[in-house]
């Protein structure tokens, strides 16, 4: 009975404020009318309530046919605030959306990047998805959920110059994972959406049905503009840090054929020379010729060969990858590793004592490293690992590489054996 009751009241209820006239507050008291509280919702109704200290009228915002229905307006409500709040949803409902939270507050530069938020004029966590579109601040506050601490480091460096962070342009390693964050977030949600077998008896069921519905509609659009999007991140710089300057390294002439090449270096025309060199294809090309992932160590027979017989941590090994790719020339990531070649890894321009020191750290660790796989591997393997590519001065530069420009991002296959989704 109290659960019955319950219901009744929270389903019909009109706040207090609606009665007295007055703003209300968080916790003001909820009233029941009876009588205006049996009409139904319907969207974009005009409506209005006048109130004296007898009496409470509502008028409707237009004519009311003989033998039509007289409607009220609840407010702007999505179907999950209709069908929690009052056990209906409306088909097409302009308003419906999936709400998303998001939650950094682990991440251990989480004070730092709530003030690059707050610059920005970001305060809420909560974000809602809906079918025409991302909302405003959903991508600028992924952009700064991943940034890793020498990300941060620049951002508040140019805070400390008096400019304002600007979010919608981060660069494409930045754009990559902020955009994988979001497709693994909302594809879990979408898995995680129980299948229905059959149209549910109850009129509960089939208002919750319909709710399930239009949450996979939304899902499935947003994650289908994401994919469609990807074809404008060819045109996002692509910056890293080098001695402390944000230089473009990504050779955007990898994009283009040698025939092309030869042109733009032998022209005397410079601004046909500057046409040429900024020839670019679709984003995923550009990812295929850039992104180095362990599944693409088959590029590499000898390498893979080797790799497979010993056993090395996962980041060890993209980082003897790097140097593989600046040593063979017919990887098709040459290119781009050979111009970070004068890269120093940002820590190194720090002016923080602290962060000098952990970096120290992290580059000792990684010579211990180096010192237990070579000679070690150089001895097993000599064609594929000689000690004049593999030096520990050249395995500290690979690790730092390694270690600005990783993206670490969820991964979703799909496992032959069963056809199940694995991530």
């Amino acid at each position: 009975n109290y659960v019955w009751a319950a219901a009744v009241v929270s389903s019909r209820a009109f706040t207090e404020s609606l009665v007295s006239g007055t703003a209300g507050s968080d916790g003001e008291t909820s009233v029941l009318l009876p009588l205006l509280d049996m009409m139904n919702h319907r969207p974009l109704t005009r409506v209005s309530w006048i109130t004296n200290d007898a009496t409470i009228g509502f008028q409707a915002g237009a004519v009311i046919e003989a033998q039509s229905e007289m409607v009220n307006n609840y407010g702007a409500k999505s179907n999950e605030e209709l069908l929690l709040g009052y056990g209906f949803c409306i088909p097409g409902n302009p308003l419906s959306c999936y709400h998303i939270k998001l939650n950094y507050s682990r991440d251990p530069q989480a004070a730092d990047k709530q003030m690059i938020l707050e610059q920005a004029h970001i305060a809420s966590c909560d974000h809602y998805i809906r079918a025409d579109g991302l909302p405003r601040d959903l991508l600028p506050m992924l952009r700064v959920m991943v940034m890793t601490e020498t990300d941060v480091y620049y951002v508040k460096q140019a805070m400390a110059r008096g400019e304002e962070p600007k979010l919608g342009q981060l660069g494409l390693r930045i754009e990559l994972r902020a955009r994988f964050l979001l497709a693994f977030l909302l594809r879990k949600k979408l898995d995680a959406l129980p299948q229905i077998e059959c149209v549910p008896s109850t009129e509960n069921g089939r208002q919750a049905v319909l709710y399930r519905k239009e949450i996979e509609s939304i899902l499935r659009s947003t994650l289908s503009d994401l994919d469609k999007s990807e074809n404008d991140l060819h045109s996002l710089p692509r910056y890293v840090c080098d001695n402390g300057q944000q230089v473009e390294t990504i050779d955007e002439q990898l994009n283009t054929s040698a025939e092309d090449r030869l042109v733009a270096e032998s022209s005397d025309d410079q601004q046909s020379r500057s046409k040429k060199s900024r020839t670019v294809l679709p984003a995923q090309q550009f990812v295929d010729d850039v992104l180095v992932t362990e599944e693409l160590f088959a590029h590499d027979a000898d390498f893979l060969a080797a790799v497979e017989q010993v056993d090395i941590d996962e980041d060890v090994l993209l980082v003897l990858f790097i140097l593989r790719i600046r040593m063979c020339s017919a990887l098709p990531w040459h290119t781009a590793v050979q111009r970070l070649e004068s890269f120093k890894h940002p820590m190194l321009v720090y002016d923080d004592p602290d962060t000098a020191e952990a970096y120290g750290e992290m580059m000792m660790e990684m010579g211990e490293v180096h010192d237990s796989l070579f000679p070690l591997l150089t001895e097993h393997f000599p064609d594929v690992f000689p000690p004049e590519n593999f030096t520990p001065e050249l395995f500290l530069w690979a690790a730092g590489v390694t270690e600005s420009f990783r993206l670490e991002v969820p991964a979703r296959c799909v496992d032959a054996a069963d056809g199940c989704d694995v991530e």
